[in-house]
């Protein structure tokens, strides 16, 4: 009883200990066709990347292990902000189309397994990327809002919460409520996205720094500068801190933010190669590109 008892005081002890992430390698994984992609997602579970072309155009599954592509999509913008299921299932794009000089955009339900696509969205206005919380999916455009289960229910319940940027500003979507969200007060908003256990909400505001606020818009951090920020976990955020000369980015590095210590870390410092768009892939790696569009995994260590 006492073996027990220490174990779960061990147990809690390594729950409430901060965070940090330490690097332990990086390793750069080349495409079968030796050509340049946007890091754009991962497949949650099985490794695999989601990559772009230039301006976003056409989207791919990489398996890093072999460089081998799948061709989910050729279309124009069908790379920008894809959604992945929690069961690695199920990817969701939009598709750009252009008539009489008005923006046109459909979206699109790419099944892994099977290869087969399903219209969601024919041609809308106003059509928002679509959000993922678990195996649910919300589709929004200027005419409708929905929601749609592509998957089990997960034991989290929390499949009913999204946030998305409406008119740049975040917009939290809970069941029939619609709250629009701005803690900084009017300007831009991007980059918005909840917390994996549904109770924070990561963006940047106006370019200026990222924050992390709760969902009734309350500031609980200040990252300071960091661009393109996503959560690693529900208690460390990865993003990147960039410089550019006004045309091009001169320089990035990544860096990461621990909520418990209330302090950032830089996790690289390469004068020779500018690391941009992390996310997390899986609990032990972080996957990036560079401006040169090579991809890259990095093995961290959680400590």
């Amino acid at each position: 009883m006492r073996t027990v008892c220490l174990f779960f005081v061990l147990l809690l002890t390594l729950e409430a200990w901060p965070q940090t992430i330490r690097v332990r390698s990086v390793k750069r994984i080349t495409p079968e066709n030796k050509e340049s992609y946007l890091l754009t997602g991962v497949v949650p579970g099985s490794g695999h990347l989601l990559v772009a072309g230039e301006g976003y155009n056409g989207l791919s599954i990489l398996e890093p292990r072999r460089g081998r592509l799948t061709v989910i999509s050729t279309e124009p913008g069908s790379g920008y902000e894809p959604s992945t299921t929690a069961d690695g299932k199920k990817v969701f794009y939009r598709s750009d189309a252009m008539n009489d000089n008005r923006k046109y955009s459909s979206v699109w339900c790419y099944d892994i397994t099977t290869g087969g696509k399903e219209l969601m969205i024919d041609k809308g206005r106003g059509v928002v990327p679509p959000a993922v919380a678990g195996n649910s999916v919300l589709l929004k455009t200027d005419n409708e809002m929905r929601v749609e289960q592509k998957g089990l229910s997960l034991k989290s319940g929390n499949e009913e919460t999204f946030v998305v940027i409406e008119e740049m500003m975040p917009v939290l979507y809970r069941g029939d409520e619609r709250r629009e969200i701005m803690p900084n007060g009017n300007g831009f908003y991007i980059w918005a996205s909840l917390s994996p256990d549904g109770t924070m909400i990561l963006y940047n505001y106006q370019g200026r720094g990222s924050y992390i606020c709760d969902t009734d818009g309350t500031i609980l951090h200040e990252l300071g500068r960091m661009n393109a920020p996503k959560w690693f976990n529900d208690r460390l955020v990865i993003g990147m801190d960039d410089k550019d000369d006004g045309h091009r980015i001169t320089s990035s590095d990544l860096v990461c933010y621990s909520l418990e210590e209330k302090r950032r870390t830089v996790l690289t410092n390469t004068p020779d190669r500018s690391e941009m768009f992390p996310f997390a892939s899986g609990n032990r790696k972080i996957a990036f590109c560079t401006e040169k569009g090579e991809i890259y995994i990095m093995k961290v260590r959680i400590r």
